[in-house]
């Protein structure tokens, strides 16, 4: 929810209507109000799952996204549509929702049970001139996107990290030395894992550039799984109990398998899942 937060208020600051980022900003910045994003359908192919048509006064919106966390808690959200080779980003005030707008209960998922995330349907909702952020080509974002979500993330590094300590842990209270030996083998993993992706350059976008970031962000995701895994298959049964860290770390990395996933890091993730392998260069 939070990491969320940020991206209305990155879009309103650069904003180009005074009005609009007058009225949230400064409740954003402050905290007073969460912000919330829909627009992760823009990538994916064929017709638009949420898409604007432009009429007198501003747009009407239809479709469905199928994916909006923070339902309930945040107060505004940007929401994009799209609009022919145009993205229309507008300000969404969900307090309360305005007409033609509808949310599902909230999705029974495996690891985000409290990210009250709920599909949204848009029912020929009008978006006033007025609540417009800004409008996009929409070659332009997916070229942005597609570069920001090639970026290695460190919170998978994070759930590999936390389970190669507990296995070091265990193999110390047990004296089991299979874990004592996958806590060293992971560990240096880790940290090769750790300085390969951060050693590499951000903000290349060409094809080159973006494969290999791809690539790390993907051996990253693998590890995380393998960690977690290797920590369940040490505890035992006991790692089944909602009360153990292993079952939730599990969780945790097999959502980052999916957070923010594209064509290319799927078909990423799947090369390593399916044959062992070092950093691709």
């Amino acid at each position: 929810m939070w990491v969320q937060h940020h991206a209305p208020v990155r879009m309103l600051a650069a904003s180009s209507n005074a009005a609009l980022r007058g009225r949230w900003l400064p409740a954003l910045c402050r905290g007073r109000v969460l912000g919330g994003v829909a627009f992760a359908y823009l990538r994916r192919p064929g017709p638009p799952a949420v898409a604007a048509r432009p009429v007198p006064g501003g747009w009407v919106v239809d479709g469905e996204a199928p994916w909006v966390t923070s339902w309930g808690v945040a107060g505004v959200y940007a929401v994009a549509a799209a609009a022919g080779d145009e993205v229309v980003f507008f300000a969404l005030s969900a307090d309360p929702p305005p007409a033609g707008v509808r949310a599902s209960p909230p999705l029974a998922l495996a690891a985000m049970g409290a990210s009250a995330t709920v599909r949204l349907a848009f029912d020929g909702l009008f978006v006033p001139s007025e609540d417009l952020i800004a409008t996009v080509p929409l070659a332009e974002w997916r070229a942005r996107d597609r570069l920001a979500t090639a970026q290695p993330h460190p919170a998978p590094l994070g759930v590999a990290a936390r389970a190669v300590r507990l296995l070091a842990e265990r193999s110390e209270s047990s004296d089991q030395a299979a874990a004592g030996s996958a806590a060293v083998a992971l560990g240096t993993e880790l940290d090769a894992c750790r300085e390969h992706a951060y050693g590499l350059d951000p903000g290349a976008g060409d094809d080159a550039g973006i494969a290999r970031l791809v690539a790390a962000r993907a051996w990253g995701l693998d590890l995380a799984l393998r960690a977690a895994s290797a920590l369940v298959a040490a505890t035992g049964g006991a790692a089944m109990s909602l009360t153990h860290p292993g079952q939730r770390l599990l969780r945790e990395a097999a959502f980052y398998s999916i957070q923010a996933q594209t064509r290319e890091l799927r078909q990423a993730t799947l090369d390593r899942l399916t044959r062992a392998q070092g950093p691709s260069s």
